[in-house]
């Protein structure tokens, strides 16, 4: 099976079966996919039935994993397109195969529904758009070291950090409902009076030299020259405007949507139908980079494919080129 997150290939598999309108499937790979509850659960959710062999036929089925198709005998390949023959007459409309060499073999049996691959570099659905989040994607985000630089102690720092960044009204500056003054001002009544100037000068030069995400932007500017389409979805408030142009691969954007221009914040769907419809976008064809676990769940309730961002740069730039 392959080492691609697990997520992204139900992410895959989902919306090629969708895409293909098959809602029960039948599991084909070695004995540990076949009796891995994970992936039937999760495909379960989205409202589709995963079949698997008999427990008796698991280990022959994952036996076939490296056999060549011209030399399996006949009466193996017969056994196989017999085994898969009796699933389609109980209503299974797709087959599933987490290894490439049984994909071979139940092509090589001929029968008339689709063969799928759980990879998503093999998808029916491909990924012609990447969009991106930006704090904690495209930029590092680090709460406690920005309001470090106008504190003197750690406790300060943590007390600063959390009446700013941590605030309600931090979020609603996300969502075009409040501006910075506000901000700064609900923070200073929590906060002791030796601390009101750091809110100040936080408020207002927290973005001033914001920090990219090593390695991101030569990935942007490579998977715009391989043809994808580039985009941002991001929650932020009006200060986006004064660091915009800090963006890694600014110039190769096609497109953005930043919430507090939309008064309303990811995972709402409403913000992710926005991107879709201002640019014509097709949902299964966009991957969401995004390193908030919510955001990640609103995209694929949409129909779109998303990537859990946990700071590996490679394993995006694997994925893609």
């Amino acid at each position: 099976m392959s080492q691609l997150p697990t997520e992204l290939l139900v992410d895959a598999l989902r919306i090629d079966l969708a895409h293909m309108r098959c809602r029960r499937v039948v599991l084909l790979g070695n004995e540990g996919d076949m009796g891995v509850e994970g992936l039937r659960v999760a495909l379960a959710r989205w409202g589709f039935q995963v079949l698997v062999p008999p427990e008796g036929e698991r280990a022959w089925i994952a036996g076939l994993s490296s056999a060549n198709a011209a030399s399996l005998p006949d009466a193996e390949l017969r056994r196989l397109a017999a085994l898969l023959s009796d699933a389609i007459e109980h209503g299974v409309d797709a087959i599933v195969t987490t290894e490439k060499g049984l994909a071979r073999l139940v092509e090589a049996c001929r029968l008339e529904i689709p063969t799928l691959a759980l990879d998503p570099r093999g998808s029916v659905v491909p990924v012609r758009n990447v969009v991106f989040d930006m704090g904690g994607v495209l930029f590092r985000w680090e709460p406690l070291g920005q309001a470090r630089r106008f504190c003197e102690s750690d406790e300060d720092t943590r007390l600063l950090a959390d009446a700013v960044f941590g605030s309600v009204q931090w979020a609603l500056m996300d969502a075009g409902a409040v501006d910075e003054g506000t901000v700064a001002w609900t923070a200073k009544t929590r906060l002791p009076r030796r601390l009101h100037a750091a809110v100040n000068e936080l408020v207002r030069h927290w973005c001033d030299e914001r920090v990219p995400v090593e390695g991101m932007g030569g990935l942007i500017g490579d998977l715009k020259q391989a043809g994808y389409g580039i985009y941002l979805l991001t929650n932020a408030g009006e200060p986006f405007e004064r660091y915009e142009a800090q963006l890694p691969g600014r110039e190769c954007f096609d497109g953005m949507v930043v919430s507090y221009r939309e008064r309303v914040v990811k995972p709402d769907a409403r913000i992710y139908r926005a991107l879709l419809e201002r640019y014509g976008l097709e949902a299964g064809e966009c991957l969401l980079v995004d390193d908030a676990r919510d955001n990640v769940l609103g995209a694929r309730m949409l129909g779109m494919r998303a990537w859990h961002f946990d700071g590996t740069v490679q394993s995006l730039r694997d994925l893609l080129l």
